[in-house]
């Protein structure tokens, strides 16, 4: 009879395992001991959030974003910000990305931007030189603006206000570098990016210089696809605006992606090849489960 009862016991021990388990995977039940982006980017929230490091290997966050506590994201985005700076950074000591805001603690909408709720977004300052060609640190107090032509100037409608950063006018857009954080966000593999917002003016200028420099096609169509501006009102004209797709796992616990949700993935077949671009790389995507390039 003791026998019999201790196999009911772990019998009823099973099944509440089971009961958890399924549980874990349906909209709503944050279970899975994660990081969990829910809902919208921009009308969600972050459960279990990942704070990210105000310095680290190759970025820093600049005493502004630091102030405003905006450092929360999943999991999946501070470790691609982290790959992406430290990526960019090696063989080129004095590079380092401003990274700006992310998300509130537990997600939500702020008073600078609508979006930034769930955890998936960051803002991403770029890359400058002064003239001579030499890496700036990341501006401390605002975000430079960039024209066309990669020189910095001083929005209409902040001119009345004034332009508190003290060190505008000694930046030009540093191509070499935003481009390589580019590459660096697309060619992450344990991710997928959905956008990367940034000025039209910008983005030409920078498929130009992945062009000249015979950058894999791949990455340049990718990039082609992926970088946006957003708005003629929210150019994106002083930094990139990153976001990524739900991992797999936070979908089934209720993420929800916007906008053309397949798109790029579906195109990615098509980037990545053909082989004569770049063979590694092909051979490795191609050769995995379907489930990867959506997930």
């Amino acid at each position: 009879m003791a026998a019999s009862v201790v196999t009911k016991m772990f019998a009823a021990l099973a099944l509440v395992g089971v009961a958890a388990s399924v549980g874990c995977a349906t909209p709503g039940h944050w279970t899975d001991y994660t990081s969990v982006s829910v809902g919208r980017a921009a009308g969600g929230r972050i459960h279990r959030p990942i704070e990210m490091p105000t310095r680290g290997p190759g970025y820093k966050v600049p005493a502004t974003w630091r102030e405003r506590g905006n450092q929360w994201g999943t999991t999946e985005l501070v470790a691609t910000i982290e790959r992406a700076a430290a990526n960019v950074q090696q063989g080129r000591r004095r590079v380092t990305l401003g990274v700006a805001d992310l998300s509130p603690k537990r997600g939500g909408k702020t008073i600078w931007h609508a979006s930034h709720q769930s955890g998936r977004d960051v803002d991403l300052i770029f890359y400058a030189v002064n003239e001579q060609g030499r890496q700036l640190p990341p501006p401390e107090v605002e975000m430079v603006h960039f024209d066309e032509d990669g020189h910095p100037f001083v929005p209409r409608h902040m001119r009345a206000t004034g332009y508190e950063e003290p060190t505008w006018s000694q930046r030009r857009f540093d191509d070499a570098n935003n481009w390589a954080l580019v590459e660096a966000l697309l060619s992450d593999r344990s991710i997928r990016v959905q956008w990367i917002f940034v000025s039209s003016k910008l983005e030409q200028r920078l498929l130009r210089w992945a062009e000249r420099h015979d950058r894999p096609r791949w990455v340049i169509e990718y990039g082609r696809e992926v970088m946006k501006q957003p708005s003629a009102r929210a150019p994106h004209d002083d930094h990139f605006h990153v976001r990524l797709y739900c991992s797999r796992a936070d979908r089934e616990l209720g993420c929800t992606d916007t906008g053309p949700i397949w798109h790029h993935e579906k195109k990615t077949y098509k980037y990545v090849g053909p082989e004569r671009y770049e063979p590694t790389v092909t051979k490795a995507l191609l050769s995995r489960p379907l489930f990867f390039l959506h997930g």
